[in-house]
C-alpha cells in the first residue's frame, strides 16, 4: 500500500485545476489571451504587463500562451494585429464619427500598441494583420468624398496624424497651450471637425493663401 501523500507507481499527479468556465481549446484559449493582454496593456503599458499576468486575467495556463500565441514579442504583435482589424472595421462601420479618445476603447489600446512599437524599434511593419486603420480609413475617404486612391492614401495619413498626435500627447498639448478653460470634449470635437475637413479637401492642396503684407493697410 501507499504511503500516505505518495502518489502510486504509475499514476500521474494532477495538475492545477482550472476554475470552471475556463477558455478550452485554440481559438477560445487565443482570443481570450489577446482581449486580457489588449486590456491589461492599455491599462498600465506594455512594460508593466507579464506573460502571467496574461494568464491569470485570460484564466489559462501560463504554457497555452506559448502554445497558441508564442513569446512574448508575439503576443505583442499579435495583439497590435488585432486591435488594429478591430480599429479598421469601427471606422468602416461607423464613418467620419468620432472615434473614441479614451485609453481602455480600441483606438486608446491600438496607440498604447503603436507607441510600444516605434519606441522599442520594434516597428509595426512587421506585424502580419492585412488590414490597418490607414487603409480603411482611405477606403471610408474614396467611398464617402470621392478622393481617387492616391488622394485618400495622403489624407488618410495625414488624419492619422493629427489623431495619433493629439491623443498621444493631449496632456502636453493643452498645458503648453493654456487650453485648460476649454472643455476637453470641445478641443476633442475640433479635432474630428479638422480631421473631416482634411479628408474633403482635394490634393494635392490647392496653393496656400498669402500672408497679408505687415506693411500694407
Amino acid at each position: 500500500m501507499a504511503s500516505p501523500g505518495l502518489s502510486q507507481p504509475g499514476r500521474r499527479t494532477p495538475g492545477p485545476r482550472r476554475s470552471q468556465g475556463s477558455p478550452t481549446g485554440r481559438q477560445a484559449v487565443r482570443r481570450a489571451v489577446l482581449d486580457a493582454a489588449a486590456d491589461l496593456f492599455g491599462r498600465r503599458d506594455v512594460d508593466g504587463v507579464s506573460l502571467r499576468d496574461v494568464a491569470a486575467a485570460a484564466d489559462v495556463q501560463l504554457a497555452l500562451i506559448g502554445r497558441y500565441v508564442g513569446t512574448r514579442a508575439e503576443l505583442i504583435d499579435a495583439v497590435f494585429d488585432d486591435l488594429s482589424a478591430s480599429l479598421a472595421r469601427e471606422l468602416t462601420d461607423r464613418p467620419l464619427e468620432q472615434i473614441s479618445f479614451e485609453r481602455d476603447s480600441t483606438m486608446g489600446r491600438w496607440v498604447v500598441l503603436l507607441r510600444h512599437l516605434v519606441i522599442t524599434g520594434a516597428g509595426p511593419d512587421r506585424t502580419t494583420a492585412s488590414v490597418n486603420p490607414i487603409r480603411a480609413l482611405a477606403r471610408v475617404l474614396e467611398e464617402n468624398y470621392g478622393a481617387g486612391p492616391a488622394a485618400a492614401a495622403v489624407r488618410a495619413a495625414q488624419i492619422g496624424a493629427l489623431a495619433l498626435g493629439w491623443r498621444l500627447f493631449e496632456r502636453y498639448l493643452i498645458t503648453a497651450g493654456g487650453l485648460e478653460q476649454i472643455p476637453l470634449q470641445d478641443l476633442r470635437d475640433d479635432v474630428t471637425a479638422l480631421n473631416r475637413r482634411i479628408g474633403a479637401t482635394p490634393w494635392p492642396s490647392p496653393p496656400a493663401l498669402s500672408l497679408p503684407d505687415a506693411g500694407s493697410g
